[in-house]
C-alpha cells in the first residue's frame, strides 16, 4: 500500500484531531516524510498544549514504526532539542531501507545547526543522490548555500561556470547548486540577461567576460528556430554557423569549455505527423539542426542532448504554461535532471569522473544466491522477465568497459561459487577477463574496496560501488564516504535506472588510451605477478622489457593530454589544471617546453602515462610533472626528468628548478624532486646543468622515433 499523501494528511488532521492523526499515519504501512511534515505543520499549533503533548510523546514512544522515529525527531527539532534531534535522524536513516531525502534534509539542517558541517554536507549529498524534485532543491537552496560558505567544507574543485541562453535561466542557479554539492564542485556562478546570449559574447565589456568563465552553457530552445510547420532549411542552419562562431570567440578570450544545448522537439503541433515527415516539417528540421550542431565538435565544446533530459527526468522537458508565464525553460519538474546532466559534463572536464564500476554478483549481476541455488537455479536471460534485466544490466557494464570504465567485483562469497557463472553458465555476458579486479571472500565489502583501490592504486573517490543490499550500501557509505554508492533498490530494473540516471560515467571525449584501458589494468595485474616472482627489483624492472617514447603535445594528443591533467591526483608534482584550450595556448608558445610520455613493455602498450610542462627561459621552472599510477614502480618518472634536463641544456638553459605543491592525495610525490637528484633550494629544488650530469634510465629504453623530434 502506498504512503499517506500530503491531501490526506490534511484532511485527517482536520478530522480527527492531533492524536486521531497520529494514530491512522502510524498505521499506515508507507512512509513519507514530506506528508508526514504537512501533518506537523497542521497539528503544530496543539504541540504547546501540555496534555496532548504528553498523550503524542506517549504514543510515538510506543510505536516502532519509521514514521514514529521520523515524528520524534522532527518534534526534537522543532522544540530546539538539536542533539536528541540528530540522534533520532542517525536512527531513522539506519532503520531505512533507501534515503528519504525530505527526512535527509531536515538531518542536514540539524547538523549544520550543530556545527557538523561536514556529516551535514555528507547528509545532504545522500539525499541528493537519491534524485529529489525540483520541490526538494526549493527547500533545500538556503541550506546549500550556507554550506558552500561554510570554511569547514574542502570541495573536491573550484568552477566558474556561466549562464547563457535565449530563455529565463532565473531558476537553474538552484538545481545547478544542489547538483555541485553532491558532485564536490564548488560553483561560482555568472547568469547573462535574458536572452542577451550573443551580447554577453559579442561585448567585450559585459559581465560574462569580466566574470572570466571556466565553463559557459548555452543554452537555446526550437522557438530561437522560428520555424513554421514547414519550416526554412536555411534558418537552422544560419543559426548553427553563428552558435560554432560563438564557440571560438570564447575559448579564443577565455580557453574555457562550452556546453553546447541542443534544441528541443517542438510539441505537436496541427500538422501533426507532416511535421516528422515533410522534407522541410518542423520537427525534422530541428532534428537536422541538432545533427549539425553535434556533428565534429572542436575540442573544448561538448553537445547536451535535450531528449536526454527528458528520458532521465521522465518529466515534461517543457511547458506551454511556464514558457507564457514565465519564459521559463526547461520546465520546472526537469530542471533538477538538466542541472545533473550539466554537472556531469562538467565533472568529465574537470577530470572528475570516476574510473571504476564494483559490482556485487548475488542478485546483482544474476537472480538468486550462486551458493545456495546453483548454476542451473540462478535467473539469467529469457523467459524470465527479471532474468532479462539482470542481462541488460550486464550489458550496460560492458558498454561501460568498451568506453574506458574499469569493472572489478566485490562480493561476499566462495571464490570457486563465485567464478562458476562466469565459467559455466551460457547466458552470461560477462566474462572474468572483463574484470581487472575480482575479490570474492567473506571481508566486509568495505574492506575489500580499500583493497581494490590499492590494488588497482586508484583513490576511492574513483569508485563507484552496485548492490542489491541496502545493509550493505549503508555500511559502505558509513566506512567508505568517498565511494559513490549506487542507490538502486534490489531489483535489476531500478539497478540500471540508477546507474543510467546517475550519469556517474559521464565523458566528452573518447581518447585511445580509454578503449585500451581495460588492457593497461590486465597487463598491469601479470606486471605484479612477474614482479612477485622476481629476484631483485633490478631484476624484475630489466626483464619487464620497458620502451618509451616522448614528443610535443599537439592536435593530436591534445585531449588525452588534457585529460590526464585534470584525472591525476597521486602521482601529481604540483595539481594545477588546466582546459584544453589553455593547453592548445601553452603547447604553441615558444616560452613552454611541453612533453607526453608514452610507455610500453613485454606485456603491452600502457598509452600516453605522463606530463612535464616547463616554462622555459635561462632558469627553467616546471609547471607540471605528472603520471598515470598504472605505471608506478618502474621509474619512468627517472626517464621523464632525464629527457626534460636533456632539453632544457640542448636550449642552453643553465638550471631546471621545481617545487612540491602538496595536495589531500598527492603525498606519494612529496619527496620526487630531491630522489631524482634534484638539491634543495629554499621552498624549491635545483638541477645544476653546468655541473652535474644527467643520468639516463638504464631500465627504460627510448624509441628509435625520438631521435631528431622536436
Amino acid at each position: 500500500m502506498a504512503a499517506p499523501t500530503r491531501d490526506l494528511v490534511k484532511f485527517a488532521a482536520a478530522t480527527l484531531g492531533a492524536r486521531g492523526a497520529v494514530e491512522r499515519i502510524l498505521a499506515w504501512p508507507g512512509f513519507a516524510a514530506e506528508a508526514i511534515d504537512t501533518l506537523i505543520d497542521a497539528i503544530r499549533p496543539l504541540l504547546t498544549e501540555p496534555v496532548q503533548r504528553a498523550e503524542l510523546d506517549t504514543l510515538l514512544s510506543a510505536s516502532v514504526s519509521v514514521t514514529a522515529r521520523y515524528l520524534q525527531a522532527r518534534l526534537a527539532q522543532i522544540d530546539g532539542r538539536r542533539e536528541d534531534a540528530a540522534a533520532a535522524y542517525d536512527i531513522l536513516r539506519d532503520a531505512l531501507a533507501e534515503p528519504e531525502p525530505f527526512a535527509l534534509l531536515h538531518h542536514a539542517r540539524v547538523l549544520a545547526d550543530l556545527g557538523r558541517t561536514a556529516e551535514a554536507i555528507r547528509t545532504l549529498r545522500l539525499a541528493l543522490a537519491a534524485h529529489p524534485p525540483y520541490g526538494f532543491v526549493v527547500k533545500a537552496e538556503r541550506l546549500i548555500a550556507r554550506l558552500f560558505r561554510s570554511p569547514d567544507w574542502v570541495p573536491v574543485r573550484r568552477l566558474r561556470l556561466a549562464l547563457l541562453g535565449s530563455s529565463s535561466t532565473a531558476l537553474l542557479p538552484g538545481p545547478l547548486m544542489a547538483a555541485a554539492l553532491r558532485a564536490g564542485i564548488a560553483l561560482d556562478l555568472y547568469e547573462g540577461g535574458y536572452g542577451a546570449w550573443r551580447q554577453e559574447i559579442l561585448d567585450p565589456g559585459s559581465g560574462l567576460h569580466a566574470f572570466a568563465p571556466e565553463t559557459v552553457l548555452i543554452l537555446v530552445n526550437h522557438r530561437d528556430l522560428a520555424a513554421s510547420p514547414r519550416g526554412v532549411a536555411a534558418q537552422g542552419e544560419s543559426l548553427c554557423r553563428e552558435l560554432r562562431d560563438a564557440w571560438t570567440a570564447l575559448q579564443d578570450r577565455h580557453a574555457c569549455h562550452v556546453i553546447q544545448c541542443g534544441f528541443d522537439l517542438p510539441q505537436d503541433g496541427a500538422w501533426g505527423a507532416l511535421e516528422d515527415q515533410l522534407a522541410d516539417g518542423r520537427r525534422r528540421l530541428t532534428i537536422q539542426a541538432n545533427l549539425r550542431l553535434s556533428a565534429d565538435l572542436p575540442s573544448g565544446v561538448s553537445f547536451l542532448d535535450p531528449a536526454r533530459v527528458a528520458r532521465l527526468s521522465g518529466a515534461p522537458l517543457a511547458s506551454d504554461e511556464e514558457w507564457m508565464r514565465f519564459r521559463q525553460y526547461p520546465a520546472t519538474p526537469s530542471l533538477p535532471a538538466f542541472a545533473d546532466l550539466v554537472m556531469a559534463q562538467c565533472r568529465a572536464v574537470l577530470g572528475l569522473a570516476p574510473k571504476v564500476l564494483a559490482l556485487d554478483l548475488d542478485n546483482t549481476l544474476w537472480g538468486g544466491v550462486i551458493g545456495e541455488d546453483g548454476l542451473a537455479g540462478l535467473k539469467l536471460g529469457a523467459p524470465d522477465p527479471q532474468g532479462e534485466a539482470y542481462l541488460a544490466l550486464q550489458d550496460f557494464a560492458l558498454d561501460l568497459k568498451a568506453r574506458g570504465v574499469i569493472l572489478a567485483i566485490c562480493s561476499k562469497n566462495n571464490l570457486e561459487d563465485a567464478q562458476a557463472p562466469f565459467l559455466g553458465h551460457d547466458a552470461m555476458r560477462l566474462r572474468l577477463a572483463d574484470f581487472a579486479a575480482f575479490r570474492a571472500n567473506w571481508d566486509d565489502k568495505a574492506t575489500n574496496l580499500a583493497a581494490l583501490a590499492d590494488e588497482l592504486n586508484l583513490g576511492l573517490d574513483a569508485i563507484v560501488f552496485l548492490d542489491d543490499n541496502p545493509l550493505e550500501r549503508a555500511w559502505v557509505r558509513s566506512r567508505l564516504p568517498q565511494v559513490t554508492v549506487v542507490e538502486g533498490g534490489d531489483d535489476p530494473w531500478r539497478m540500471l535506472q540508477a546507474l543510467r540516471r546517475g550519469c556517474y560515467f559521464e565523458v566528452v571525449t573518447l581518447t585511445a588510451e580509454d578503449v585500451n584501458r581495460h588492457a593497461s589494468y590486465a597487463a598491469t595485474a601479470a606486471t605484479r605477478q612477474l614482479q612477485e616472482g622476481a629476484g631483485s627489483v633490478e631484476e624484475f624492472l630489466a626483464g619487464l622489457g620497458m620502451v618509451a617514447e616522448h614528443g610535443p603535445v599537439d592536435e593530436t594528443t591534445l585531449t588525452r593530454v588534457t585529460q590526464l591533467i585534470n584525472k591525476t591526483n597521486q602521482f601529481n608534482l604540483t595539481t594545477r589544471r588546466y582546459t584544453e584550450a589553455e593547453v592548445r595556448q601553452m603547447a604553441a608558445s615558444p616560452e613552454w617546453w611541453c612533453r607526453w610520455f608514452r610507455l610500453s613493455d613485454r606485456f603491452g602498450d600502457h598509452g600516453l602515462i605522463g606530463l612535464v610542462f616547463a616554462r622555459k627561459d635561462a632558469v627553467w621552472r616546471i609547471d607540471t610533472f605528472l603520471m598515470s599510477c598504472r605505471v608506478l614502480g618502474r621509474r619512468m618518472e627517472d626517464f621523464m626528468a632525464a629527457a626534460l634536463l636533456t632539453a632544457a641544456k640542448a636550449e642552453g638553459a643553465g638550471r631546471v628548478t621545481g617545487r612540491y605543491h602538496p595536495t589531500a592525495k598527492n603525498g606519494l610525490v612529496a619527496d620526487l624532486l630531491p630522489r631524482l637528484g634534484f638539491a634543495p633550494e629554499g621552498e624549491d629544488s635545483c638541477w645544476d646543468l653546468v655541473t652535474k650530469p644527467i643520468a639516463a634510465c638504464p631500465f627504460i629504453a627510448e624509441d628509435a622515433s625520438n631521435r631528431g623530434r622536436d
